[in-house]
């Protein structure tokens, strides 16, 4: 965790202002703030200018702020924005712009009320992709809760609630070293692996049906994301065959990714084989997603869009088919995108 260099990324965003124009922008964004600052905490306001950044925070955050964030002038306010605009007044910063996507109506009215611009957030474009740091945090997230999940399969059997599942996967993950799970963790057993976003329930595993497991853990602030399917007992003959489908074209999206290659494309090759196979309309969700801070980042590798990969970016591959009724299967891996292809980081 040592390795992200919250320095380095004040510089690049300051860089964007002075492209922009602009004297300061007010960051509003809880995950945007973390990532500027390393500072991981919901509840201030943080103001960058072209030198200088300013953290206003409640008082009892202070001290921990300082420790954390060495890069910010860290202010104790009761009156975050009064504060704010105080500090512009005294630098003589005179165009400075705000999140227009991360405030309210009325929030973003009282700021241009004060004569600040609307923008659009500049932090997301920074966090498109991953540095050498960020890459090695992200790994070691999906590292844990690859580990966990494979410490978890002996301890799997029937009878066992989904809800149990969950649990005991999320104290493997955390023992590990995980903040927590990434996200409200799927578990579906039987009929319930064919709901792509089933809500994890007391339905109890039985013998003889399919287990869909849709995971990831939070390290170092970055979000894990992994699906893995089995079957408990002996599987049937479509299960096998429906298995082998995804899989072939799950393998086929994460040998697809590379540097220069669209999301589109990524998207297609999956899409393609699972429609030759007949199943087209069984599969009903992109192909995947970025990841990084939060679970669901930009880009998206769906039919819809003309992104191009870049190196450093990461997505998951995560095609599925689901026979409602029946059963699901999807398998979904973590990438990291090079210049020659992916490192998939969920082995």
């Amino acid at each position: 965790m040592s390795n992200i260099n919250s320095a380095a990324r004040l510089r690049q965003f300051q860089k964007l202002l002075a492209q922009r124009k602009l004297d300061g922008y007010v960051v509003s964004r809880p995950v945007d703030q973390g990532f500027l600052t390393g500072y991981h905490m919901e509840g201030y306001l943080l103001l960058v200018g072209l030198k200088k950044a300013w953290a206003f925070v409640p008082d009892m955050f202070v001290d921990q702020c300082r420790e954390v964030s060495s890069s910010c002038n860290v202010i104790g306010a009761a009156d975050q924005r009064g504060s704010l605009l105080a500090v512009l007044k005294a630098e003589g910063m005179k165009k400075v712009a705000f999140d227009s996507e991360a405030e309210s109506y009325s929030s973003g009215e009282s700021w241009k009320k004060r004569g600040l611009i609307a923008e659009i957030p500049f932090a997301p474009i920074l966090r498109e992709t991953k540095d050498d740091g960020e890459a090695a945090v992200l790994a070691k997230s999906c590292k844990i809760a690859i580990t966990a999940y494979k410490k978890l399969l002996p301890e799997i059997k029937p009878g066992m609630t989904e809800n149990q599942i969950r649990a005991r996967l999320e104290y493997l993950m955390s023992i590990l070293g995980a903040q927590g799970p990434s996200f409200n963790i799927i578990v579906g057993s039987g009929s319930n692996s064919a709901k792509p976003h089933h809500i994890t329930s007391e339905r109890k595993l039985r013998n003889n049906e399919a287990l869909l497991i849709d995971f990831g853990c939070k390290y170092g602030n970055y979000c894990s994301d992994i699906t893995r399917t089995i079957f408990v007992g002996k599987p049937t003959e479509e299960f096998r065959k429906v298995y082998g489908i995804v899989d072939r074209a799950q393998k086929a999206g994460v040998k697809a990714v590379c540097a220069g290659v669209g999301c589109f494309d990524v998207d297609k090759v999956c899409r393609d084989i699972i429609t030759e196979a007949g199943y087209g309309d069984k599969f009903t969700h992109t192909t995947g997603h970025g990841l990084g801070l939060e679970i669901h980042e930009f880009p998206r590798l769906s039919t819809k869009s003309d992104v191009i990969l870049k190196e450093g970016m990461a997505v998951t591959v995560e095609p599925g088919i689901y026979l409602y009724g029946k059963f699901g299967v999807r398998i979904e891996d973590s990438v990291l995108v090079t210049k020659t292809g992916c490192k998939i980081l969920t082995r």
